[in-house]
């Protein structure tokens, strides 16, 4: 086939929506709470302090210019070594007295704060002529872990407390003293500084948002403490808001199908016939010829035997024999004689005679024919004339015969033919039908396997100075593993996920010297990250064990010949196919207000029913 034709152009993946979040990141404006403004104003290299303390007369407040601190911090914002501060130059017409001022600051990096009628202005304030404020946020969703180092990496800052413990033993024996030391250490963290100093490596230039808020983690309750200026908690607050959300669930209906095609043809014909003391039998391809009427016996029977021929027990001993009532058989010594024992001595009166005895014989030929196998004869009626002429009878006891079928059977030498031929199929079954809720970056797993006994491994252990084994069973699970990860959930309905499948069954058992151990056939597949879409089903194939095996078996010669070699040959031919089909069905729960109804339309039925009933859970009417 001719390969397919290439892309008229690059096309690029679709692109869907992509939720934005903006914040106002500029920083707080002082109000000078005067409408005065600038006509007119050019300066140049001009010290900050005094652009600002002119600017705030103009508007009638008060400058209060904090120098402290400013060699001290030689990384903040606005430090140096002139009391009047950085210098700045400005050239600004017809622009309001409360924009340009704020502008200075800004040029500037000074912070101020108005208090009243006056303004404080310097490098780093102390903390009572800032405006500050305290708020405290409970996360609901994300680890204040997490949270409290994504806010230091925008420039807050956190004292974390470390509590380090010594233990010191003194002396030796039952007089040893223990001896706990334990020291609190404070460590500052936080971003680099924002400038560079003078002989260190350049700083960072991204802008730091929160720089100057302090942060203080509570683990127990997953809180959050923000110290710092209004401005700049209303900036965190709104980050940690954004960084809040909650992860989406997604319901998957998992159905794993076992398809199981089993296709078997089988051929085959017997038929035996006996001509004189011939016989012959063709059984499923296979030739059988007796000449004698008996099987010659085989080499163990006539070499491992004391005399020969060789003798072997009768495999029909114990067989039921009939009885011919029609037909008797004299014994000799078998009737008894007559022998009067009187007070002059014993006198014989008779010898023993010959007693008649049944005929035994066999039947063979016909399964269903009964016989008698045992015949008790009755008893005689017995009269007593005594001496004195009292007369006694004894009743006699009536016969009884016990009949049954022949345990024996011998095949008739007319011809006998018997033709088989079958074709049988698999079907289909679903293993599992579950559905599962799973998080966004989560996994879920059903297990529905059995263990069982795969061998034992030998493990040496030291014990001292010796080297022992330990023997320990291996177990190995059999049944259906389904792994299933949920990688991400995107805004637009999007579900990627990955799905492993491990279907494994017991293939065949091995005996050994530990005892019989289980041969798993296993079949596996790892779907790796795929992309559906909110209710599409993915259907997974192609997991597929196939084998094709055929079995002749013939008579040589006879078996090859035209037409009617058939009757002298069996075909046994299978097919089995075996494949697993997972189809998954990925659906994204709404948990927003009003619309989280999923699993609350579940209908229970009968016998799941009156189950929950019994433990007393509510059940819906149907």
């Amino acid at each position: 086939a001719p390969p397919p034709p290439y892309l008229p152009r690059a096309v690029p993946p679709p692109v869907g929506d992509i939720s934005i979040s903006n914040i106002d990141a500029s920083t707080g404006q002082i109000d000078l709470g005067s409408t005065a403004r600038i006509q007119n104003l050019v300066l140049k290299d001009a010290p900050a302090r005094e652009v600002l303390e002119l600017l705030a007369r103009s508007a009638g407040l008060n400058l209060a210019f904090y120098t402290g601190n400013t060699t001290d911090q030689p990384g903040q914002p606005g430090a140096s070594t002139s009391t009047g501060g950085p210098l700045v130059s400005l050239n600004i017409q017809d622009e309001s007295a409360q924009d340009v001022f704020n502008y200075v600051l800004v040029l500037s990096g000074l912070q101020a704060n108005r208090i009243g009628r006056t303004i404080f202005v310097g490098a780093q304030l102390p903390a009572g002529a800032r405006q500050l404020i305290s708020r405290t946020l409970r996360m609901n969703q994300v680890s204040v872990g997490q949270a409290v180092g994504f806010l230091i990496a925008q420039g807050a800052e956190q004292q974390q407390v470390a509590t380090q413990t010594q233990v010191t033993i003194v002396g030796e024996g039952p007089g040893a003293q223990r001896i706990t030391n334990t020291s609190t250490s404070v460590s500052r963290i936080a971003a680099q500084p924002e400038i560079p100093v003078p002989g260190q490596n350049l700083g960072p230039s991204a802008a730091l948002l929160l720089r100057g808020v302090l942060v203080t983690a509570d683990e127990r309750l997953n809180a959050i403490t923000l110290i710092g200026e209004p401005r700049k908690i209303e900036i965190a607050s709104a980050l940690l808001t954004q960084l809040d959300l909650r992860r989406r669930q997604v319901a998957i209906n998992v159905k794993i199908v076992d398809v199981n095609l089993l296709k078997t043809d089988d051929f085959s014909t017997s038929f035996s016939f006996g001509i004189g003391d011939a016989f012959f039998n063709i059984d499923a391809g296979a030739a059988v010829f007796n000449y004698g009427g008996v099987n010659p016996p085989s080499a163990n029977s006539t070499f491992g035997g004391v005399v020969a021929p060789g003798v072997v027990a009768n495999p029909y001993a114990g067989s039921n024999i009939f009885l011919n009532p029609n037909s008797f058989v004299s014994i000799p010594g078998t009737s008894p004689g007559s022998v009067v024992i009187a007070p002059g001595g014993i006198r014989r009166l008779a010898n023993p005679g010959s007693a008649s005895f049944y005929e035994p014989f066999v039947t063979l030929d016909n399964p269903l024919q009964p016989g008698f196998t045992d015949i008790t004869p009755a008893t005689d009626n017995i009269t007593t004339i005594a001496a004195d002429g009292t007369v006694s009878t004894s009743a006699g006891t009536l016969g009884t015969v016990t009949s049954a079928l022949p345990s024996l059977f011998q095949y008739p030498t007319r011809f006998l033919s018997k033709l088989r031929a079958q074709i049988t199929s698999g079907n289909a079954k679903i293993l599992t039908d579950p559905t599962m809720v799973v998080q966004e970056g989560e996994r879920t797993r059903v297990n529905l396997t059995q263990e069982v006994l795969g061998g034992f491994q030998t493990d040496f252990v030291q014990v001292g100075n010796v080297v022992q084994p330990q023997r320990r069973p291996i177990i190995k699970e059999a049944g259906l593993i389904l792994d299933i990860q949920v990688p991400r959930i995107d805004d637009n309905g999007f579900v990627t996920l990955a799905v492993a499948p491990t279907v494994s069954a017991v293939g065949s058992q091995v005996n050994t010297d530990d005892g019989i151990i289980a041969l798993l056939q296993k079949r596996e597949m790892q779907s790796g990250q795929i992309r559906l879409r909110d209710g599409q089903t993915l259907i997974l194939s192609g997991i597929i064990q196939e084998s094709d095996r055929t079995t002749v078996s013939k008579v040589p010669l006879l078996g090859d010949l035209p037409i009617i070699g058939a009757l002298f040959r069996s075909t046994n031919r299978q097919n089995q196919r075996q494949e697993v089909i997972v189809l998954l069905t990925p659906q994204i729960i709404d948990d927003t207000s009003g619309k989280g109804s999923f699993g609350y339309g579940y209908t229970p039925g009968n016998d799941t029913r009156q189950i929950l009933q019994r433990q007393g859970f509510p059940v819906p009417n149907r």
